[in-house]
């Protein structure tokens, strides 16, 4: 039972003929003729019986004909839903993202691809580093993102986005008494108390380690927990705007504004081990998504 013979057998049915149906479907009369047969052969019994001049169904063709709708419709749906695809409006991504990658940027790109393709499923799961590497290896996602720079040979770099790194306190910090005039970097972190270092990349790291003296008040902690310090108000952390930003918003904590700090950003790579090209087309509008809501590649 194919298709065409469907259709041949549903347009002799609302057409009223064989001739009008074949001159509807651009073939010879005798093409849809032979449509029909093999159809009728498929089920066993005639769908067609004349009755003086006109063409009549059977009861045997007038029980299959609703069947012989719906699968025509049902195909015509699939067909659809298919080039959907093909052109990127359906489908499923699978992302792997970092804890602290899950606002600002990402979240904005995310809330646009729903409100722009609606019907592209989005799957996300958190991870650090190698957990999100260990699941683009395993299949459980296609992309992810991760610290740069990375090491691993095979995976292919989408894109490159660059988060700038800021000092920031509680609104009650004493360090935010000094707004009224310029203070240093070195002056942070002897005035922090503690100052808290927090691990973004190994540049961040190292940097934040070489400004910190000898007995000088530090802890090492996790920048979620970072955050959660400094909003208790205790100590200063280098964290991301994207992470800070509500609580600089409602004014719970300051960004401090030190004299000849040039900025240190962390980097996040989009990976997968596929090439661009070899994307998924619903895949590869996320890509064009978060490109065109960042400024660096």
């Amino acid at each position: 039972m194919e298709i065409n013979q469907l259709k041949a057998f549903d347009n002799v049915v609302r057409l009223g003929s064989f001739s009008k149906a074949a001159r509807y479907l651009d073939v010879s009369q005798p093409t849809v003729s032979l449509r029909v047969k093999e159809l009728e052969k498929s089920i066993e019994g005639a769908l067609f019986e004349r009755v003086g001049k006109r063409m009549e169904l059977t009861d045997l063709g007038k029980g299959f004909l609703p069947y012989a709708r719906q699968a025509l419709e049902v195909l015509v749906l699939g067909a659809e839903r298919a080039q959907s695809i093909k052109e990127g409006k359906r489908g499923q991504i699978t992302i792997g993202t970092l804890p602290t990658f899950t606002t600002g940027l990402f979240s904005s790109t995310i809330s646009s691809m729903h409100e722009n393709y609606p019907e592209i499923d989005l799957v996300i799961h958190t991870g650090h580093n190698q957990q999100i590497i260990e699941m683009l290896y395993d299949g459980f996602i296609k992309m992810g993102l991760i610290t740069y720079p990375f090491f691993n040979s095979d995976l292919k770099k989408l894109h490159l986005i660059k988060e700038p790194l800021i000092f920031v306190a509680h609104k009650n910090h004493p360090i935010n008494k000094w707004k009224e005039r310029s203070y240093t970097v070195e002056e942070v972190f002897a005035n922090s108390k503690p100052y808290i270092l927090t691990d973004w990349s190994e540049e961040s790291k190292h940097w934040q380690k070489t400004q910190l003296s000898f007995g000088m008040d530090s802890i090492e902690l996790p920048p979620s927990t970072a955050l959660d310090f400094v909003q208790r108000g205790k100590g200063v952390a280098l964290l991301t705007e994207s992470l800070a930003q509500d609580l600089i918003d409602n004014g719970t904590i300051v960004r401090l504004e030190p004299t000849h700090f040039h900025g240190i950003n962390r980097s996040v790579a989009l990976v997968s081990l596929e090439t661009e090209n070899a994307l998924t087309p619903s895949a590869r509008r996320f890509v064009e998504m978060i490109r065109s809501s960042s400024h660096f590649d």
